[in-house]
């Protein structure tokens, strides 16, 4: 079982337990000061009202909700979350904690924040435990601290304020758990894709590997419904126990298919694609406004991801965590490439699937590096930097907006459109030219 009390000692007695500490303090320290403007006010906004009984997935006006309102943008109104019921929930736990002590804004951000901190240590310590057994103590103890410290992973986190994290978490202990505790494999599988509904891609994956590893396909389709069935169970039950309108959340998850024309703190600026290479129709649009985008390409994920399924079902692929991280993260790249959004912090998943991929089978650090270091560029492009800090400078999200908006505001375009082909290059390069392919054996990443 995750986590062994002996592991978890020996962490104690080591550096890594230093490390810990540090990593806290750091997260501890930021985490009150600092929020994306848009999506740090749509969690104070549900976890006010999910902590008043009301639906994740209304329309919240913030000044009816924080009366008085000393800080200037506690205003507007802001729609619910976009995703399954279990993140609306925690918000509103943390609402009730934070305002059990105190009501300033300060507490309430931190408050949502700990979720991810706790997201955040506990998935650098199951980094550490993968790798452990491949790269020894020290060179897990290496990957511990930098996953700890990766700079983007903070971005995303306890910076911006998503919680990927805690999908990517339970993601990675379904992986590390597939092939000796199935169950907990697929509830883990199934509480990450109730968290985020990005993880869904991975269930015909998994299936595939159990098959491989079973030869049965009657374990497979087990496998792939009971996956799918926790899901819906995870996202109607707190629906029915609460008594929130079905029609609220089938509004709230639709769009998630769809891209999204919409600003970096909601407004109706245009940001095609986000972190999707499609974000190049942004430049399009720049000459020609009325410029409309094909809907098809909102789905052209859907057959990419299954030719990925066809494939990994013909491939002469050895089942063991290895294979399952390496097929993860073929999956997920696909996915991110054809995907119409990509959300800043998804990439996440893609990260940290390369990173296991990479010290798994060719160790090279330089690789991991140049991605978290163009990842952690365009987070710092598209936000922009300065915005995170609204809370305690309230002038900072108006320069923000005033640049995004201003004559500046096309650099910006093209900068997110050329860190996003730099990011999806060095991908696809570490998968096409640093593999090679072996007849007979795993057809996919056998490190050269």
């Amino acid at each position: 079982m995750f986590p062994a009390w002996s592991e978890i000692a020996e962490v104690a007695k080591g550096r890594l337990f230093n490390f810990l500490w540090i990593g806290l303090f750091l997260r501890l320290l930021i985490a009150p000061f600092v929020g994306h403007p848009y999506d740090s006010r749509v969690f104070m906004s549900v976890g006010w009202s999910v902590g008043h009984g009301l639906t994740p997935y209304g329309q919240y006006t913030l000044q009816d909700i924080f009366s008085n309102p000393s800080h200037p943008h506690l205003h507007g109104t802001f729609y619910g979350i976009g995703y399954p019921p279990p993140w609306g929930i925690i918000c509103g736990l943390m609402y009730m904690i934070s305002h059990a002590f105190s009501s300033s804004i300060y507490a309430y951000n931190f408050a949502l924040k700990i979720p991810i901190i706790l997201g955040d240590l506990a998935t650098s310590f199951l980094v550490y435990k993968i790798l452990k057994r491949r790269l020894g103590v020290r060179g897990a103890s290496k990957a511990y601290f930098a996953y700890l410290f990766c700079p983007y992973l903070i971005l995303v986190g306890v910076v911006w304020g998503m919680f990927d994290v805690l999908a990517f978490f339970f993601s990675l202990l379904s992986a590390y758990w597939l092939q000796e505790k199935r169950a907990l494999s697929i509830s883990c599988l199934s509480i990450s894709c109730a968290l985020k509904l990005i993880p869904l891609v991975l269930i015909p994956l998994y299936s595939i590997f159990i098959q491989k590893s079973t030869g049965s396909w009657r374990k497979a389709g087990f496998y792939f419904f009971s996956a799918l069935c926790l899901v819906t169970v995870f996202t109607l039950v707190p629906m029915i126990a609460f008594n929130w309108p079905l029609s609220n959340l089938y509004h709230a998850l639709f769009p998630q298919l769809s891209a999204t024309d919409i600003g970096p703190y909601g407004q109706t600026s245009f940001t095609y694609g986000c972190a999707s290479p499609f974000n190049v129709l942004n430049l399009i649009r720049l000459s020609n406004p009325t410029f409309t985008v094909p809907s098809f390409l909102n789905y052209l994920w859907v057959p990419a991801c299954v030719l990925v399924y066809l494939h990994a079902a013909q491939a002469h692929t050895k089942v063991d965590l290895a294979s399952v991280l390496r097929w993860s993260l073929l999956t997920m790249l696909v996915f991110f490439t054809t995907r119409s959004w990509v959300s800043d912090q998804n990439l996440l998943f893609l990260f940290s699937f390369l990173m296991l991929t990479t010290l798994m089978e060719s160790h090279c650090w330089r690789t991991i590096h140049a991605l978290w270091v163009s990842l952690s560029i365009f987070v710092l492009v598209h936000v922009p930097a300065i915005a995170f800090l609204w809370i305690p400078n309230p002038w900072t999200l108006d320069v923000a907006t005033a640049f995004c908006d201003g004559p500046f505001g096309p650099i910006r375009l093209f900068a997110m459109s050329g860190l996003t082909l730099g990011w999806l290059g060095l991908s696809w390069h570490f998968v096409l030219k640093k593999t090679r392919w072996r007849k007979g054996e795993d057809s996919y990443f056998v490190a050269s």
